[in-house]
């Protein structure tokens, strides 16, 4: 890895530069606290967000679109759908999205790959942007509130200028696009990175214990905590279409109006749906709200940890803000501790 400083006033220059050459997406502020990412071009350098901490949806759905059509298919069979995206620069990932990111990839890209999503993600370089969290991040607790890797170029805010971390070799190429703003670092430079993130540790208002919630979730999974929650909850699956490593999706037939030809689309679902699990004569797996409430917690701190040693929810906070019933993910795991009489309590400063 090497490191550059990047002047604050010579960031849009660069990033007019990387657009020359790629598609280039940045987080732009669309009304007050309401964050997208957008094309550059669509939205001009003078627009990136700097100050954002969580976009409505995550930067999986340029690799894992919303909605996709996989196949057309008419009498004669299935014609494989090839997406037509350009080479991305996605601008602007905390490092919970990049986290969120490597999840997604381990599910599409890695034991059994998906068409659609490699030729998506094999297509598009991250550069990473460091934040100051909120009262909702709690990516401390999950570990996911730094990255040794996961990016091809980092940039970490230090007011006048940026202090720039180049990883990969595509984070080489974006750097020799507007190599004359790219400057040594000094050892000031370094002391004040090793401030700001000594600043931003500390800065953590919300955490949870998660060292032995697998153990806890394993041996409370009759609690009554999860009905309770679901007569709140309105399974309505907003938690899981603004969630950056939640997978769950459909697949349905479209027919064109002369009912020769059609499409397979996948779009994303969640296993909140009732449908979702609904198989041949009505049966149901999870007929059950609560159980299915339960489901999706114990996929992100218990399944998801025995399978990968890791937990699948990166704390980026975006299930909280977005929740209509007002529930929040870290209450809900103090509940079910407090069940138990575990103990382990959240903390909120």
């Amino acid at each position: 890895m090497e490191t550059f400083l990047l002047e604050r006033q010579d960031l849009p220059a660069f990033l007019n530069a990387c657009e020359a050459h790629r598609r280039v997406h940045i987080p732009v502020e669309m009304e007050t606290h309401h964050f997208i990412f957008k094309p550059l071009a669509e939205a001009g350098a003078a627009s990136v967000a700097l100050h954002y901490l969580r976009t409505a949806l995550p930067p999986k759905k340029y690799f894992f679109p919303p909605e996709e059509v996989l196949y057309r298919f008419d009498a004669e069979g299935y014609t494989p759908q090839q997406p037509d995206l350009p080479p991305m620069i996605l601008f602007g990932l905390h490092p919970c999205d990049l986290h969120g990111v490597d999840v997604v990839d381990h599910f599409f890209a890695r034991d059994y790959p998906d068409r659609t999503y490699q030729n998506r993600r094999s297509q598009a370089w991250l550069i990473g942007l460091g934040c100051m969290p909120d009262a909702h991040c709690f990516c401390q607790s999950q570990g996911t509130e730094h990255v040794d890797g996961l990016y091809d170029m980092f940039l970490w805010d230090l007011g006048p200028r940026f202090y720039v971390m180049v990883r990969t070799e595509a984070g080489h190429d974006m750097l020799h696009m507007a190599r004359a703003l790219f400057k040594p670092v000094t050892d000031s430079d370094r002391q004040s990175y090793l401030a700001l993130l000594k600043k931003r540790q500390s800065a953590f208002q919300l955490s949870m214990p998660v060292a032995d919630l697998p153990q806890v979730l394993e041996v409370k999974q009759d609690c009554a905590v999860w009905g309770e929650i679901a007569q709140t909850c309105f399974t309505c699956g907003a938690c899981s279409m603004v969630c950056p490593t939640c997978t769950c999706y459909d697949m349905l037939d479209r027919l064109e109006l002369n009912g020769e030809c059609g499409t397979r689309c996948r779009t994303w679902s969640s296993c909140l749906f009732r449908d979702f699990d609904r198989g041949a004569g009505d049966h149901h797996f999870r007929r059950d709200r609560g159980d299915r409430v339960k489901n999706r917690y114990y996929h992100k701190e218990h399944g998801y940890v025995n399978g990968f040693g890791k937990p699948s929810c990166v704390g980026c906070g975006r299930c909280i803000t977005s929740c209509p019933a007002g529930i929040d993910v870290v209450s809900v795991f103090t509940k079910v501790r407090r069940a138990c009489g575990h103990g382990g309590e959240e903390t909120r400063s």
